[in-house]
């Protein structure tokens, strides 16, 4: 049996633009300081709060403090992120999990509000939804994987995840899930994501790729041996 989980923001949803907008507007609005596409790159698929301790830390000189800033972007982020669309391929993949009876997750470094928000937004038949905040480490520690893995009473062998950043890779690989990586067209260091299993240019990609898997065994009457449905 499958069980299929996914990365909200910049997977999901296009909303790693918007995140990576309020993050540089806030630290040059509130603090002047400036920060390039990079060094707002490598903070994808962990916590707002790693964000803002890891700037606290870097411009203790600009007077950054972790608990105002985080409540500032927290703030600026609630509205937009109901915002952000569905990315191409999520909402025909997601449909066809739902009609394959496929048990399905989304495993996110946004809190759990924001989660609930995008997936009422868009009515996304999703089950189980687990913030980065429930667990002690964020991404790229395994931890809310393995929570996820739990909430769905699934070994963790049996999981596939999406993800659109190396933090997230790293995390289900360490969780010892099955990972696909949907990484941006411009993301700055593309070879990062060689740690993946398989690596898609967007979700019609994997929705082809889990479609032919169940015409394959269909094909070879081993309906009961499909990794899929």
């Amino acid at each position: 049996m499958m069980f299929a989980i996914f990365d909200m923001d910049g997977l999901l949803i296009d909303s790693e633009p918007v995140w990576m907008a309020a993050q540089r507007d806030l630290m040059r609005e509130l603090f002047d300081v400036g920060l390039t596409d990079s060094q707002l790159h490598a903070f994808q698929g962990r916590s707002s709060r790693d964000f803002c301790q890891a700037m606290a830390a870097r411009h203790a000189d600009r007077g950054v403090d972790v608990d105002s800033l985080l409540e500032a972007l927290l703030d600026r982020m609630a509205t937009a992120i109901t915002d952000a669309p569905l990315m191409p391929g999520a909402r025909e993949l997601i449909d066809w999990l739902a009609g394959q009876k496929i048990p399905t997750a989304i495993a996110s470094s946004s809190p759990l509000s924001f989660i609930e928000a995008v997936v009422e937004r868009h009515s996304l038949p999703i089950g189980v939804l687990v913030s980065g905040n429930e667990v002690p480490r964020s991404k790229p520690h395994p931890a809310v994987f393995e929570r996820v893995a739990m909430c769905l009473s699934a070994d963790p062998a049996q999981c596939r995840v999406w993800e659109d950043s190396v933090n997230g890779v790293i995390a289900a690989r360490a969780a010892g899930m099955v990972v696909t990586a949907v990484p941006d067209s411009g993301h700055p260091a593309p070879q990062q994501f060689s740690i993946a299993d398989r690596i898609h240019l967007n979700l019609h990609d994997s929705l082809a790729e889990l479609q032919a898997e169940c015409r394959l065994a269909r094909t070879e009457q081993q309906e009961t041996s499909c990794p899929v449905c």
